[in-house]
């Protein structure tokens, strides 16, 4: 027994570093790529485009991300449900690393194209997070630690992105990017990525042994949108969560846009204020949602925090000050992250163990398609009105709320049969 609980624990760190540099690599684009494309000084983008013209490029390079984990997250769960865990990590991991180096040297040569083309290999591999989910899963027996280590999780992500926005914030400051060049931040990121990859080899214990009856289809994620819609319990979880993610997503990625167009924030202000987001994000999976998971099933925290996330956002277009808009904003990151953690539990429980990597790979072929979708109409709504983005991510979460609630009304909980 001594043997398998320390095997589970070496399991678990490369998981958690894997899933914690994954979330480094995505944070740290918030400080970097917001004033490169936004500010006339970087020779990056051409100094006659419009901030129309800027917002909406930025909308497309971050779209490219999920556009292309829209492609490979599902192709890749299904691959290490068949050929097991390890072997998808050392995909992922290896492909990421390799996706942050091209996007350091496109940065470093001002190459747009190629900057577009690293984000969209880049997301193609970026399928960690369904392969971390899922190794959970398999080390998590019943519903109590199975939401309660995507908490973990969700709080190791917070701290990744604590310190993804404070590397990145400073190499990106006025002050020292005379120094030091915005393209540091990816190198440093794919070495880290590299180290995991060694990591991976010498600890991790295979979690899913292989299953020769299952086959891997390509271009699964378009099949899982229709898949999705098949099931009427599970089309509502996934329908619901699409609507939180697209609200969500829009909400973080435009953030640095509406502040320095609002409120004039510098990078440093930027940084801050991301770097308080992540502790929030982390404090509250770690501390409340451990004990919010005591009482209540994961679907119960998640309408209730979607309910009070929509009206926080719709609160925001009343914000006219910096204090007023953080004062709402804060709160809505906290139960933001409650609803991202207690929807992965919410969908994860309605399956076996044998399909987690498929059935995570479906709701992420959703939530990419959410990603995917956000960025340029937040690009679009950031460029021409003011308070227009509030009112989109708002409703999103409203919609959300009432979907997820009409799923439980018409399905109430049940636990999956395990084998």
């Amino acid at each position: 027994m001594s043997g398998h609980t320390s095997h589970k624990r070496f399991s678990l760190f490369p998981v958690l570093l894997t899933y914690f540099l994954d979330n480094f690599g995505l944070a740290i684009i918030y400080p970097i790529f917001t004033p490169i494309i936004l500010l006339n000084s970087n020779p990056l983008i051409d100094t006659s485009a419009t901030f129309l013209q800027r917002t909406v490029m930025l909308g497309v390079l971050i779209g490219a991300f999920p556009f292309a984990q829209f492609i490979g997250s599902p192709l890749l769960g299904q691959f290490s449900d068949r050929y097991g865990r390890k072997k998808g990590f050392f995909i992922t991991i290896l492909g990421t690393a390799i996706g942050y180096s091209f996007t350091a040297f496109s940065i470093m040569i001002h190459s747009v194209s190629l900057l577009f083309i690293s984000r969209v290999l880049t997301g193609l591999f970026a399928s960690n997070l369904t392969l971390c989910l899922a190794a959970i899963v398999d080390m998590s027996p019943d519903e109590h630690s199975r939401t309660k280590n995507f908490g973990h999780i969700a709080a190791i992500g917070g701290l990744s992105f604590i310190l993804a926005i404070a590397l990145g914030g400073f190499l990106s400051d006025r002050t020292f990017s005379q120094y030091f060049n915005p393209s540091i931040p990816f190198w440093i990121t794919a070495l880290m990525a590299f180290l995991n990859f060694y990591c991976m080899i010498k600890l991790f214990h295979e979690t899913h042994p292989s299953k020769n009856n299952l086959t891997v289809h390509p271009f699964k994620g378009f099949h899982n949108i229709k898949l999705a819609l098949v099931n009427n319990e599970l089309k509502l979880l996934y329908i619901g969560n699409f609507f939180f993610m697209l609200s969500w997503v829009a909400s973080m990625q435009f953030l640095p846009t509406f502040l320095i167009k609002n409120f004039s924030f510098s990078t440093a202000n930027i940084t801050g204020a991301f770097i308080l987001v992540g502790v929030l994000w982390s404090l509250t999976n770690f501390f409340v949602n451990r004990q919010l998971v005591k009482f209540f099933h994961p679907s119960s925290t998640l309408n209730a925090c979607l309910l009070l996330l929509g009206l926080l956002l719709l609160g925001l277009i009343f914000a006219q000050h910096t204090l007023g808009f953080l004062l709402l904003f804060y709160p809505a990151v906290s139960l933001a992250s409650l609803c991202w953690t207690n929807s992965l539990a919410n969908i994860s429980l309605k399956a076996s163990n044998q399909i987690q990597g498929s059935i995570l790979g479906i709701n992420q072929s959703m939530n990419s398609l959410a990603s995917m979708l956000a960025p340029p109409i937040g690009g679009l709504i950031a460029g021409t009105t003011q308070h227009g983005m509030y009112i989109f991510t708002g409703l999103s979460s409203l919609i959300a709320c009432y979907i997820l609630w009409t799923a439980n009304r018409r399905f109430p909980h049940h636990h999956p049969k395990r084998g």
